[in-house]
């Protein structure tokens, strides 16, 4: 009994997380979070870190936040090399994912290439049983068995280049289970679905300054559980950006991008808010803050 009431709480936990992560405003800034293969593809050197505060009500401790700090390095014209750490925040658990990424091109043609890519890391799970109210507390030191614990993992991705077109499929978390693995009553590691990504774009040039730039990423997993994220983006002079977006969930997001040239420098805003009519509109809003170097 107790083994099915701590993986059943377990279970709920780490299906909520997942079934919100990775999500971003700015999700073109962070194709290797899914596709290592896009590691590969970026400007020669990138540090982003983004914050985003779900639901926007930063008084409240238990909401939803997430914070990554993302870094992309095009070593030649064939290997680019990645790192990413994503850290969120879902009631009584934290889960910090560390990954590393290498990306490898595969010229096809004068105009396409084909990179391949490998992700290598892993998951850290911490719960806080003490925000958990229970009818017998000596379940909480079994639930703090899983805090501190890793759980390594890999992933797989392609992305294909050609002219202004672009796609790119990946499976991030190869070695997830679907079982809560529990151990002398005390939980070794937590349950997770393989997710699949599929990211595709295109670049129109409109006039010298302006470009348009529609994108797409999907997400599948084990279960059939899905989402789609769509954007369309407008970028000026290469200097401002902006872009409207639609979530799957029934959730739409602005926002804006500015870049400093000079200073090799950008900063960005996205609100996101939902239209779901179930969801109370004092938990309906994000709000996501990024910021970029790149050289």
């Amino acid at each position: 009994m107790k083994k099915l009431i701590i993986s059943s709480i377990i279970a709920l936990c780490a299906t909520y997380v997942a079934a919100q992560t990775p999500s971003y405003i700015f999700f073109n800034n962070f194709q290797n979070v899914m596709n290592p293969a896009a590691v590969g593809t970026t400007e020669k050197h990138n540090i982003t870190l983004n914050l985003r505060n779900q639901w926007g009500q930063s008084s409240h401790s238990d909401n939803p936040q997430q914070q990554t700090l993302n870094t992309t390095h095009r070593l030649s014209p064939r290997i680019g090399l990645g790192a990413s750490v994503v850290s969120e925040k879902v009631f009584i658990q934290r889960q910090t994912a560390f990954f590393a990424d290498f990306s490898y091109q595969l010229p096809l043609s004068p105009s396409s290439e084909l990179y391949l890519g490998l992700k290598a890391g892993g998951n850290l799970f911490n719960i806080d049983s003490s925000k958990l109210k229970t009818y017998n507390p000596s379940f909480d030191p079994y639930l703090q068995g899983v805090s501190g614990r890793f759980q390594p993992n890999m992933g797989v991705g392609v992305y294909y280049v050609r002219n202004n077109f672009f796609a790119g499929l990946a499976a991030p978390n190869l070695f997830a289970s679907d079982k809560t693995k529990i151990s002398n009553e005390v939980v070794t590691s937590v349950s997770e679905r393989i997710n699949f990504y599929l990211q595709a774009g295109y670049s129109w040039g409109i006039t010298p300054d302006i470009t348009l730039r529609p994108s797409l990423q999907a997400y599948i997993n084990q279960d059939s559980n899905y989402q789609v994220d769509a954007t369309a983006t407008v970028l000026y002079a290469n200097c401002l950006e902006g872009g409207l977006g639609y979530h799957s969930q029934q959730n739409i997001n602005a926002y804006a991008l500015f870049k400093i040239p000079d200073w090799h420098f950008a900063i960005g805003y996205g609100f996101e808010t939902t239209f779901n009519s179930n969801i109370s509109s004092s938990l309906r809003n994000i709000h996501e803050v990024l910021i970029k170097f790149y050289w």
